[in-house]
């Protein structure tokens, strides 16, 4: 039991690390993003995401992990003037670059530094909690959906995404000729994904919605594809990676030649969940 204990509270603090060592800067997050605008899905992830909240006039909202607020940047048009939304990233430097992507806009949005794990804010004060794709790089999912739940209002949603255990197969599969996987034997993510997100987000809400959404992308030249394995590979984690660098690139080049494309699927998806439980 101490030896699991042990193990559950070093894997905690790795996957802690891991997440500050990715998102210190908006680039890692970036180069994963533009990887996406090569998908053939004709609506766009955020714009997916922003019709699934279905914000309303004179609702509060916060989204955690804000990233580089892209999702505010695709949906300016459709934000209610009436709202108060408060969008954070644990990331200093997050904030920043989504702070200069929304100036132009003159949005009802204020920036604020926050911890998913403990929201400083009073007890059911937001309409609308999101948090896109960051539930799987927070250390202690169980103390973040607490916080969550305790900021909500008793009939408040909360907006979660994530991706599937098969999520970009195809690239895990290539990489995996390398001996380059996302998921090292010690984890640096958590498990909160399309297959499990339920029976996760059971424990704190009566009703769960889930909503898959496929993208699939066709590249057909190697830049966009090289930076984004090369975000996921830091040197701190995965000191070998640039040893094998040049061979991944031949590697990719020579799918193209013969195929003229590199395809990837995207399995993402989206949790809605709402009616909080009666403890919280």
């Amino acid at each position: 039991m101490k030896e699991d204990n042990a193990s559950y509270m070093k894997n905690i603090k790795l996957i802690k690390r891991f997440a500050e060592s990715q998102y210190k800067t908006h680039k890692n997050l970036s180069h994963r993003i533009n990887l996406w605008s090569y998908g053939t899905n004709k609506e766009s992830w955020h714009k997916w995401i922003f019709n699934k909240i279905q914000l309303q006039e004179n609702e509060r909202l916060l989204e955690l992990g804000c990233g580089t607020g892209k999702l505010w940047v695709e949906n300016f048009n459709d934000i209610p003037a009436t709202c108060k939304i408060i969008i954070s990233d644990f990331s200093k430097n997050m904030l920043k670059k989504a702070k200069k992507n929304l100036r132009p806009f003159n949005l009802p949005i204020r920036y604020e530094k926050i911890n998913a794990e403990d929201i400083p804010y009073a007890e059911q004060t937001f309409d609308v909690v999101i948090g896109c794709h960051i539930l799987y790089h927070i250390p202690n999912i169980e103390k973040a959906l607490k916080s969550i739940c305790s900021v909500l209002k008793p009939n408040g949603r909360f907006i979660s995404t994530t991706v599937s255990f098969q999520h970009m197969q195809e690239l895990k599969d290539f990489l995996s000729d390398f001996g380059l996987t996302f998921e090292k034997k010690v984890k640096f993510f958590s498990e909160f994904r399309n297959e499990t997100g339920k029976d996760i987000l059971n424990r704190y809400f009566k009703d769960i919605d889930f909503y898959e959404y496929i993208n699939q992308v066709n590249i057909s030249f190697i830049e966009p594809l090289k930076e984004y394995i090369n975000s996921m590979f830091p040197n701190k984690q995965y000191p070998h990676f640039k040893e094998m660098e040049s061979q991944i690139d031949n590697a990719i080049r020579k799918i193209l030649e013969e195929k003229s494309q590199f395809k990837i699927t995207g399995i993402s998806g989206l949790f809605k969940a709402t009616e909080k439980s009666a403890k919280f």
